[in-house]
């Protein structure tokens, strides 16, 4: 073999080592951004059956595997408590996204609802944690509505739950699939836009729903 013969072999080899370091490197890197997002809801059922429908599209995408995208077990369902829930998480640390599913649902008298120190409680430690919120204030159910039409009058829980039951025959804990969440996204920051001063607690109707899904959607990237 010439000298020369033996330098572009040897180059060649080299070469190959380097693509495969970077293919090595490239799934590396897919695989962390796959094991990225812990969440944990307040719901039990509603929120879950919606971002679960959300996970079963990535994976049958193959965007994502079965473990990348978690939801804490639940145990509380006040919006403090949901915290808790995701920061007692196995390997809690080792997710890049971590996020809380929360509603403002002031306490009411035919029972129910969260103390206003209990909400904010949670969005101060949230941020302390760098834990992103997602919040609905009355309930996630005006996420749905958003899907629909554009509301920005206050709206209490039972009232908004009605609406939902009545004009598009919505159902408790089960999955709804109805309307364009393009026109959601627009509507849920629209809303936001229309706050001069951003109070997640007083602000009704609002929500920041759509800044999760978004966060979700960019799965579909990879």
């Amino acid at each position: 073999m010439s000298r020369r013969q033996g330098a572009e072999g040897f180059e060649s080899n080299k070469k190959a080592r380097k693509d495969s370091k970077r293919d090595e490197k490239r799934q590396a890197n897919t695989r962390q951004v796959r094991q990225s997002i812990l969440l944990a809801c307040e719901g039990t059922k509603t929120e879950c059956l919606y971002l679960k429908n959300i996970f079963k599209v990535l994976q049958i995408e193959h965007k994502i595997t079965p473990n990348s995208l978690v939801i804490a077990e639940h145990k509380h369902t006040d919006p403090s408590g949901v915290l808790v829930d995701l920061i007692n998480h196995s390997h809690y640390q080792d997710f890049m996204h971590k996020w809380i599913v929360i509603d403002r649902d002031i306490e009411r008298t035919n029972g129910g609802g969260h103390t206003v120190e209990n909400f904010n409680r949670a969005l101060s430690r949230a941020k302390h944690e760098k834990v992103e919120v997602a919040y609905s204030n009355p309930c996630f159910e005006i996420w749905y509505l958003l899907h629909l039409e554009y509301r920005n009058t206050a709206i209490d829980r039972d009232e908004l739950v009605k609406k939902m039951e009545t004009e598009y025959g919505y159902q408790k804990n089960a999955l709804f699939e109805q309307g364009n969440v393009d026109f959601a996204i627009v509507n849920a920051e629209r809303l936001l836009a229309s706050y001069p001063y951003h109070n997640p607690e007083k602000d009704n109707p609002s929500t920041t729903v759509h800044k999760l899904f978004k966060v979700l959607e960019g799965f579909k990237v990879s």
